[in-house]
């Protein structure tokens, strides 16, 4: 019986296009989501201290509001801003605004409920909150959090 041996492989080496995939996906994946995450936030917003505030475990299908305050202080008809995706919202179109977002008319009742995370600077007083809490109860969206920081 022949014993055939083994051929010396004279072209050795380690094929990478695999792995320039993987990394350029990665690539897009983190710009995508960091250009995602500063659209959603406004920067200036001093977010209030809260000693028993809970941290929110389900993070899926949350939309944040920004009440942003008025550069000049509170006079006769200063009001916050209302910001989503940092575009102005006035406060008399919000309400239809999240109906449109809670239900989109092309997949109407198969969308789980929206959430609804209000940052809101901690020198907004409250009667300027509530036409917003109010704005959402009149789009039917029932899970309404504030954004808060942990003390210290």
């Amino acid at each position: 019986m022949k014993v055939r041996g083994i051929k010396p492989m004279q072209d050795v080496h380690v094929n990478v296009t695999p792995l320039i995939d993987i990394i350029m996906c990665l690539i897009i994946f983190f710009l995508l989501v960091g250009h995602i995450a500063k659209a959603a936030s406004v920067k200036g917003i001093k977010i209030p201290a809260a000693k028993n505030g809970k941290d929110l475990r389900n993070k899926s299908n949350q939309l944040i509001i920004n009440l942003v305050p008025p550069s000049g202080g509170y006079g006769d008809h200063a009001m916050p801003s209302i910001l989503i995706w940092n575009n102005r919202i006035p406060e008399s179109q919000l309400a239809a605004y999240l109906r449109k977002e809670a239900y989109p008319s092309k997949h109407k009742g198969s969308n789980p409920p929206i959430k609804v995370i209000l940052r809101a600077d901690r020198s907004i007083p409250y009667r300027f909150i509530a036409p917003v809490l109010i704005s959402c109860a009149q789009a039917g969206i029932a899970s309404i959090h504030f954004m808060t920081r942990r003390p210290g």
